[in-house]
């Protein structure tokens, strides 16, 4: 399955946040099931921003982006087509509606993220990490 993992759920897993556990378990049965895990270039530059506001550790920031680069099968650009089609979208999240159609372009199954509500309308289902590990329980 190629999933495109929201920068949520990386924050969520590298700095042990509130929703640690599920994203941990997101990551590791991921990891079991063998998926494909997908990232914005975006999402390297959010997640360099935040991890170096809250670390304020040049060092420590780069060794957790190196950490989520890792965990990651593809990182997708965010297209020029992305970035004008994402002004006229329904989503009010200019950042959710790049996302969601970088991961249309790179023919994601699904989105992984911990805010849905960000993402309206999509050709493709969005689930939270907790939902996507419920679907795979189910599965086996």
């Amino acid at each position: 399955m190629k999933l495109l993992v929201d920068t949520n759920v990386y924050l969520e897993f590298l700095l042990e946040r509130e929703h640690f556990e599920d994203a941990f378990s997101f990551f590791q049965q991921s990891i079991i099931r063998q998926n494909q895990l997908v990232m914005t270039s975006m999402t390297i530059r959010d997640i360099d921003y935040v991890v170096h506001k809250y670390t304020h550790d040049n060092e420590k920031t780069r060794s957790l982006l190196m950490k989520a680069y890792s965990m990651t099968s593809k990182v997708v650009p965010i297209s020029e087509d992305a970035a004008i089609e994402s002004l006229y979208s329904e989503n009010v999240d200019l950042e959710d509606a790049l996302q969601a159609i970088a991961a249309e372009e790179a023919m994601c199954s699904a989105i992984i993220t911990f805010d849905k509500k960000g993402f309206n309308n999509l050709r493709i289902p969005v689930f939270t990490p907790q939902e996507i590990c419920e679907i795979w329980r189910k599965d086996v």
